[in-house]
């Protein structure tokens, strides 16, 4: 189950009252993957239910170890992972008034890596006649739910991302897509090219989608070419 989808659940529960049973509770629900050798930050929040106040607690592991290189600083898992693995640890948040305890589970990998499909994009276009479809590429990662961004549209191209996050672990979709339009309406006879490339915050090589645009004469008109 995603972050965004745990936390949504809490949330209902505890405006259900299902909560009220548990005076300090760990809100966060799972940990975002971590990449070695790169700076992670993850912030632990606890929820209460109104009879203890949160302001004062301390949150610390129960069992197990953090992965080397990371530590708890305050409410958050942060430092640079030196090693690669799955760690299961539990934490344990408590004040004067309450306490409680959850597992958690923390991937360290290597850095993300963007897949596209396909590789390059062509299109044609001949004045006067529709405008191409447009087309999609697909995005992949190989860390879930990895949010990415499209650069290097060029004024004749529109960028649309479905979500502009891959899909989380379990999804029935294996990628994310991101729809390239081409408009070609007030160009002239020629050939046009672009260069998309899909990012992500500290990733491997982005990969780079080349897009070309062939616009044609309208039919029974002199040959042009683009300046």
């Amino acid at each position: 189950m995603s972050l965004s989808r745990s936390l949504a659940l809490v949330a209902l529960a505890a405006a259900a009252g299902l909560l009220s049973a548990a005076p300090l509770s760990f809100r966060s629900a799972e940990l975002p993957w971590a990449a070695i050798g790169t700076d992670y930050r993850a912030p632990i929040q606890t929820l209460g239910n109104g009879r203890c106040s949160l302001a004062d607690v301390v949150v610390t592991v129960a069992d197990g170890v953090l992965p080397e290189g990371l530590m708890l600083q305050g409410d958050c898992i942060a430092g640079i992972p030196k090693q690669t693995g799955i760690f299961r640890f539990r934490l344990r948040a408590a004040n004067n008034c309450a306490a409680a305890e959850q597992d958690f589970e923390l991937q360290v990998t290597g850095k993300p890596v963007l897949r596209v499909s396909p590789e390059e994009l062509v299109f044609e276009y001949r004045i006067g006649d529709p405008v191409p479809p447009p087309r999609n590429v697909l995005v992949s990662s190989t860390w879930p739910e990895l949010p990415y961004s499209v650069t290097g549209a060029a004024n004749w191209l529109r960028v649309r991302l479905r979500a502009g996050v891959t899909p989380y672990l379990g999804s029935a979709f294996a990628s994310d897509a991101a729809t390239i339009e081409v408009l070609p309406q007030d160009l002239k006879p020629g050939v046009y090219q672009a260069a998309l490339v899909f990012l992500v915050r500290e990733g491997a090589a982005p990969p780079t989608v080349p897009v070309k645009l062939t616009v044609l004469p309208a039919a029974g008109s002199p040959a042009q070419t683009a300046k």
